[in-house]
């Protein structure tokens, strides 16, 4: 009889064992992806404050002259601000460049209203020849160096706005020892839309706390070209803007030639606004779509491991496999750790956080940005400013030829 318990609590004790265990496999990838995901943002915090505490250096005696290039395509959000934002610049020597593809763009009569308001200030409105290169931002920044007069070199997007320091701030960071490029740390503002605020989440709740902890913990810094500062003559002496005119990520190999040429590449972490205001959520997961597909056709290997630095959709991929009690606890810990650490975040990159009823939306990010990942998988097709491409390695792009939607209407309108 007593043999017969003891067999039986033997038992017991086993499948209790393999119930932990069991669960301990479960929840093991949730808390590597977590792990990973707390060493990403803690190394942004830190690196943030660390600069915010020795952000008040003195400002340079010497202020070479700069050149801002503003490539211009369509009216983005709130346009007419962020130019104004460039006429409040506290620097002593500076001119803008405003380029347009064509005279027709939506963004010509913005940017002549913007010139005419100041007219003390050195700018011009240029239009660019759209032929220079593939790339179409690329084409404009060829035209607009040809008229360039600045030492330096400062390519600002459209939908940048920025502080009156905002020059200092690149300049300081070119004239260290050894640099040869600057690029900006950005984070998203403006949000009135579902679609503006889940970029606005992406941007400052997860691809600006990658780029700050890049400095870190990679060998190679990542940069954007949001905003980015040069010298000329680096640029000439490399031709740089012709070396890139045949890539979709213009901004990654100007990176990799100046540190191929033996240039030290930094970081600014004075943040400018990327403005969203009205954007669509269909729009969001386009953009972000061809981002994914550009960021695979840099480093494969590494795009195929980015769900790891989604918590939760790691906790809930394995959700769906396991279908335990265990599993979607950790499901709900996750969404309730990365929706509350990506917020703080945004408060801590731009300022102020987003409004509490868009905190469901982290949660919309996570599965979308998956989404996104998976489509990058299965096409090689991206359309930027109206141009369609194919994509390959490092970003080279081609024209791509017309889909089978299009050929269908060319063919019933023959």
């Amino acid at each position: 009889m007593f043999t017969g318990c003891s067999a039986i609590c033997d038992n017991a004790s086993k499948e209790c064992n393999l119930v932990q265990t069991a669960t301990l496999l479960t929840l093991a990838p949730t808390a590597i992806a977590l792990a990973l995901y707390l060493v990403l943002m803690v190394t942004f915090g830190v690196t943030l404050r660390r600069n915010r505490r020795t952000s008040n250096s003195p400002e340079l005696g010497r202020a070479p002259r700069v050149t801002i290039f503003k490539p211009l395509a369509g009216a983005d959000d709130e346009l007419a601000d962020n130019l104004e934002s460039f006429a409040a610049i506290d620097y002593p020597a500076f001119e803008i460049l405003l380029g347009v593809a064509s005279i027709e763009d939506a963004a010509t009569p913005i940017a002549r209203a913007f010139l005419r308001k100041h007219p003390k200030l050195q700018g011009q409105l240029v239009v660019t020849d759209s032929d220079a290169a593939h790339n179409p931002k690329v084409a404009q920044l060829l035209s607009l160096s040809a008229r360039a007069t600045g030492e330096v070199l400062v390519i600002s997007d459209s939908n940048v706005r920025v502080q009156p320091t905002y020059l200092w701030s690149l300049v300081r960071a070119l004239e260290e020892p050894g640099v040869g490029l600057v690029t900006s740390v950005f984070a998203g503002t403006g949000e009135r839309s579902v679609g503006a605020a889940l970029e606005n989440l992406q941007l400052g709740g997860f691809t600006a706390p990658g780029i700050v902890a890049s400095l870190k913990l990679l060998s190679r810094p990542l940069t954007v070209g949001k905003s980015m500062a040069m010298r000329r003559r680096d640029v000439v002496c490399m031709g740089a803007f012709h070396a890139v005119k045949g890539v979709l990520a213009e901004d990654h190999l100007l990176g990799k030639l100046f540190l191929d040429a033996g240039y030290a590449v930094r970081t600014s972490l004075e943040a400018v606004e990327n403005r969203n205001v009205h954007c669509s959520v269909r729009r969001t997961v386009e953009r972000h779509t061809r981002w994914a597909k550009m960021r695979r056709s840099i480093a494969p290997i590494k795009f195929a491991l980015e769900p790891l630095l989604s918590p939760l959709t790691i906790a809930s991929l394995v959700a769906v496999v396991v279908e335990t009690r265990a599993a979607v606890a950790a499901v709900l810990l996750t969404a309730i750790v990365q929706t509350a650490i990506a917020f703080l975040s945004v408060w801590f990159l731009r300022g102020r956080s987003l409004a509490w009823y868009y905190a469901p939306l982290e949660i919309v990010r996570s599965y979308l940005s998956l989404v996104c990942w998976a489509r990058a998988w299965c096409s090689r097709r991206i359309v930027w400013r109206g141009h369609a491409f194919l994509l390959s390695r490092d970003s080279a792009i081609v024209p791509a030829p017309p889909g089978s939607w299009t050929r269908l209407v060319d063919a019933v309108r023959a």
